[in-house]
């Protein structure tokens, strides 16, 4: 809740460690025995026994229970012998003609007996706690069940303040329910540091329901033996009602006028919840019955406050599952999960109640409503990146943990992030503003005083504000699990695409196999009667020339061309086959050297046309197929002079200098020819696809392109198109670099 460094850390220390389990002493509105099993025999008394036993310590030492409760031994030892002799007691016995209670508990290997006065039975309070359990059902918010509680132990208890004191995350402790029956300070809203009660005392709050001091002033009563003569350690008194308490704990009640306290615990989930704290002005002892309706009161009220706690965790959980399950049908339906989250970016901001959010996958940074810039997410990411959790990760207060976040808190004072993958760092990140807020504090809890490293409370309780900032709206249970179900939501839709594209891959590869098989059967089973047209349209023209007439013989001259060209495209197409089949041969690979080869074998077309072969600066090294690469470059050198009606023809082969090092490298092949329109880039590259007639531009099958399309994505690469601004066309396709 606040930064509490100011506070003397050496004196908090020497606090911590303060054995207040083993005092040694007891507060004096009792007596405590210690008898050692099986024989009952007292081996530890404390020192103020004689008032109530008639006898010393030294008198009761080495005595059976028989000597000691005479006429009521008979009671005190059924009960010591049980399992659980705190679920028997109270015992009563008589002592000296007084009544007592006696109450008994195994611990530390002992029996541990402390005998209290005892007091009038009070008929009625069955009736009042039946009641009381029912208002506490009845009560239908946090704010009404914490009122009830604190008014029910004024009333049944006497107590002048009764306060409900919830702890938060850090141990720090809010009233949130408070009752006065007197002219007393209120300290309703308040909180106070943890400090207060450090961690050995919770401890202690958390084993023991209950706990009272009827006499702050009081003088502690030694132990004698000091040490248990069973151990030879002092008693351990966790479980002792008549335990004394710590020094520093008494000033602390004197600075706030308190004579006489009690604190009932409210334990939820075996966590300790909180307290319900009883002050009063003056000293005030309460009977052991009244103390054990507090006690069984302050148990039900912890099963109500679980209760009530987890229909509330249920109902912002429906509500928040409500939508997460709107926005994961959503992007159930989208192709790309990333688009999805980007393209549905209000649904992803009200999925967490967030201001912005941030999407990190596959090394690309979207941002998305009020964020931090570019450069501190990306910052962030690399923190995150560094930090050992497995899916989620939220804090209302990022720059405690991450201090560069105290330069954008405004927008970033809360993160909740989720990661998608364990091992690529990708993340979804959620940011909440700052929100300023004032904390009332009962007194300042940053100036505890300390003399020679003792710790000494603070001596004012008056009230202390405190602006709190860097501080977001806190993240609920359900939000983080809601962040949690849509990491498992995107890893399974991920799952189930990546299965569908294995088996959509299996059935192309099959498809792709079946086509090049046939492809293969066709171009080389038709060939033979190709052939064998050509033939026999040729034999007929020439024995039956002079028989025919002119538009007879036309048609055999067409039909042998026909054949012919059917016969080319055969080929073509067991090209096209054999290239889908054949195994990608990589080396090292100088494309300058591929690139002169082709003009070499391209010379005469080069001459015949008056086109220039341009190459502006040197090309690189490349792992790659030579041979492929080479019909690649001869392809695209040659469809940029046969269709290309410029008075002076170039093509300029060369390559882009990449973006990024990562990315691949990309090759050109640009010329100033007749271009090709947007319409029919794609449509170029299927096989046999052209866009002019045969008398236009030259023959061809129209194969080129498939066939160079193929090789380039063979290699791991891909082709497009694009026009230049001043005319013609380019073709690019990227290629692996040599490593």
């Amino acid at each position: 809740m606040t930064d509490l460094k100011t506070i003397d850390q050496a004196a908090l220390a020497i606090c911590s460690r303060e054995p207040i389990h083993i005092p040694g002493a007891i507060q004096p509105h009792g007596v405590l025995m210690v008898l050692r099993e099986p024989d009952l025999v007292c081996i530890q008394a404390s020192t103020n026994s004689a008032s109530v036993t008639g006898l010393g310590p030294a008198q009761l030492l080495g005595r059976e229970v028989q000597d000691i409760f005479r006429a009521d031994a008979g009671k005190v030892a059924a009960a010591c012998r049980e399992e659980n002799p705190s679920q028997v007691s109270p015992v009563s016995v008589t002592l000296q003609g007084q009544h007592y209670h006696c109450v008994i508990h195994r611990h530390d290997g002992v029996l541990i007996v402390e005998v209290e006065h005892a007091a009038a039975e009070n008929p009625s309070l069955y009736r009042r706690m039946q009641q009381a359990f029912a208002d506490l059902r009845h009560a239908e918010s946090p704010t009404t069940l914490h009122q009830t509680m604190a008014e029910f132990i004024a009333k049944l208890s006497g107590f002048e303040r009764v306060m409900v004191y919830r702890f938060d995350t850090d141990w720090h402790g809010e009233v949130v329910g408070e009752c006065l029956t007197a002219d007393v300070d209120a300290y309703m809203g308040h909180h106070f540091p943890a400090s207060d009660i450090p961690e050995q005392a919770r401890a202690l709050y958390r084993r023991n329901w209950l706990r009272i001091i009827p006499d702050a002033t009081y003088k502690a009563t030694p132990l004698e033996p000091p040490l248990n003569p069973q151990t030879g350690r002092p008693l351990d008194l966790s479980f002792s009602v008549l335990r004394s308490v710590s020094p520093v704990h008494l000033e602390y009640l004197r600075n706030m006028d308190v004579a006489a306290s009690m604190s009932i615990s409210l334990i939820v989930d075996d966590r300790l919840w909180g307290l319900i704290a009883c002050h009063h002005r003056t000293p005030l002892q309460l009977p052991h019955a009244i103390r054990s309706a507090c006690e069984m009161y302050g148990q039900v009220a912890s099963l109500e406050l679980g209760a009530k706690e987890e229909k509330e965790r249920l109902t912002l959980h429906y509500r928040a599952t409500r939508i997460q399950t709107r926005f994961f049908d959503i992007i159930a339906e989208e192709q790309n999960f990333v688009e999805a989250l980007v393209k549905f970016s209000p649904q992803l901001l009200t999925f967490m109640n967030a201001g912005g959010a941030a999407i990190h996958v596959n090394g690309k940074l979207t941002l998305l409503g009020n964020t931090p810039n570019e450069a501190a997410v990306k910052g962030l990411v690399e923190w995150l990146k560094q930090q050992p959790f497995d899916s989620v990760i939220a804090t209302d207060e990022l720059s405690s943990v991450y201090p560069e976040g105290s330069t954008f808190q405004d927008c970033a004072s809360g993160l909740l992030a989720v990661k998608l993958s364990r091992v690529e760092p990708q993340y979804v990140l959620w940011f909440r503003p700052e929100v300023i807020t004032t904390v009332t504090w009962a007194g300042n809890p940053h100036k505890p005083t300390t003399d020679h490293l003792a710790l000494h409370p603070r001596k004012s309780f008056a009230t202390w504000k405190q602006k709190v900032t860097g501080r977001s709206l806190p993240w609920t249970s359900a939000e983080t699990h809601g962040a949690e179900e849509l990491r498992t939501a995107l890893n399974a839709l991920l799952l189930r695409r990546t299965e569908k594209l294995s088996k959509l891959n299996a059935e192309l590869e099959k498809k792709n196999t079946d086509l090049n098989s046939f492809a293969y059967i066709a171009s080389h089973d038709l060939r033979e009667p190709l052939r064998g047209m050509a033939n026999y349209a040729r034999f007929i023209q020439e024995d039956h020339a002079g028989s025919l007439q002119d538009d007879a013989l036309a048609r055999l001259s067409k039909i042998t061309d026909l054949a012919v060209y059917c016969e080319e495209l055969l080929d073509e197409l067991n090209h096209f086959s054999k290239v889908g089949r054949m195994e990608i041969r990589r080396k090292p690979t100088r494309l300058d050297a591929v690139v002169s080869e082709c003009s070499e074998a391209l010379s005469s077309l080069l001459h015949e046309s008056g086109a220039e072969l341009k190459r502006p600066h040197p090309l690189p090294e490349v792992s790659c197929d030579p041979v492929l690469i080479r019909e690649v470059f001869s392809n695209l050198i040659t469809n940029a002079i046969r269709y290309n009606t410029s008075h002076h023809k170039w093509v300029e082969v060369g390559v882009r200098p990449p973006i990024a090092p990562e990315e691949p490298l990309t090759l050109y092949v640009q010329d100033n020819g007749i271009g090709i329109r947007e319409k029919h880039r794609e449509a170029v590259f299927q096989i046999f696809r052209r866009l002019h007639p045969d008398n236009r531009y030259g023959k061809g099958t129209g194969a080129g392109l498939a066939i160079v399309r193929s090789i380039v994505e063979k290699h791991g690469g891909r082709i497009w198109i694009e026009a230049p601004p001043e005319g013609g066309t380019t073709f690019l396709f990227t290629l692996p670099t040599a490593s």
